[in-house]
């Protein structure tokens, strides 16, 4: 027992538990009721072709080029250990040399080089949340966990969830649901609210937009309505993708019978567009056209017509 304890005294510290995050958004407004921070995390199985984050999508640092802030100072270049930035023909170009390291963006007074992701440990990420304590109280706000997909990093967002709880913080949970029934019921549970992301409900449709079967996305659904936890279906009305007469009779056939407690509408927008171009990457839904008020009231008013409550985000 005497060597048990001598032993335990010199063993090192477990290493406290962190998790990838790519944005701390504060005073969010449609993130929960309140004002919230909204704590968006690294790392999504699903590939929508619609996706305004793209930048999420890894579950690690992604590197970012806001062309049109940079002067051309070439400071990047010359502080990258790599040489991974050259310019040619007057176009900054960075080439697969570059390991990540952030040197770029920590010398870019424009902020025209920005890696998007960073590793946060629990404490640092309360540190963080601590700062708008004040605005939750006011408000009856609170912490939104969002992504990417936060059940990607599911001990990170278990913990974050359990020490926002310890500090009296109201949660929500933003989740596309594709993850191991366990597992999502695990972090369901835990946060006071969750924002279910239903895209389709057409499987094959669903495959191929997303990159995924909806499977378990919709078995983890039908659990969380059993289970009556406060929820929120959203579905992202997308122009020719899912609000066809075909898919807004699945939608209103499923949720009909499901009955959750409320669903929104979220009309698609291009805003995130540009990301892909900061990515160096081409954006899949090229120039999709934003849908149409009258349309999405149509699409609200069958939902409705089924004893859905639904409500239609401008």
């Amino acid at each position: 027992m005497a060597l048990y304890r001598f032993m335990s005294a010199i063993a090192p510290e477990r290493p406290e538990i962190s998790g990838f995050i790519f944005n701390i958004m504060r005073f969010a407004t449609h993130d929960g009721p309140g004002i919230r921070t909204t704590v968006f995390f690294k790392g999504c199985p699903l590939a929508c072709w619609w996706c305004h984050n793209p930048e999420s999508r890894s579950f690690l640092p992604d590197r970012m080029y806001f062309e049109e802030r940079c002067r051309h100072c070439l400071d990047c270049a010359a502080a990258c250990p790599q040489q991974a930035i050259h310019e040619i023909d007057g176009v900054l170009c960075t080439s697969d040399a570059c390991t990540l390291c952030g040197h770029c963006a920590e010398i870019c007074m424009a902020e025209a080089r920005q890696i998007a992701g960073r590793r946060y440990t629990l404490g640092e990420l309360m540190t963080e949340i601590e700062k708008d304590l004040v605005f939750f109280d006011d408000s009856g706000g609170g912490v939104t966990l969002s992504g990417g997909e936060p059940l990607s990093q599911l001990a990170f967002a278990a913990a974050f969830l359990g020490a926002c709880r310890e500090h009296g913080i109201r949660t929500a949970i933003e989740t596309c649901g594709f993850a191991q029934p366990a597992a999502f019921r695990e972090v369901a549970l835990a946060a006071d609210l969750v924002l279910f992301d239903l895209k389709l409900v057409d499987r094959e449709k669903h495959m191929r937009c997303t990159g995924a079967a909806n499977d378990p996305i919709l078995k983890n659904l039908e659990d969380l309505v059993a289970l009556r936890r406060p929820l929120v279906v959203r579905i992202p009305v997308v122009p020719g993708i899912n609000d066809s007469a075909e898919d807004i009779s699945a939608f209103e056939s499923y949720l009909g019978r499901l009955r959750p407690q409320a669903v929104e509408l979220l009309p698609y927008h291009n805003t995130g567009a540009d990301k892909y171009r900061r990515l160096g990457r081409t954006y899949p839904l090229g120039n999709a056209r934003q849908p149409a008020m009258a349309d999405l009231v149509a699409f609200r008013d069958t939902l409705a017509r089924a004893g859905l409550n639904v409500t239609l985000r401008g």
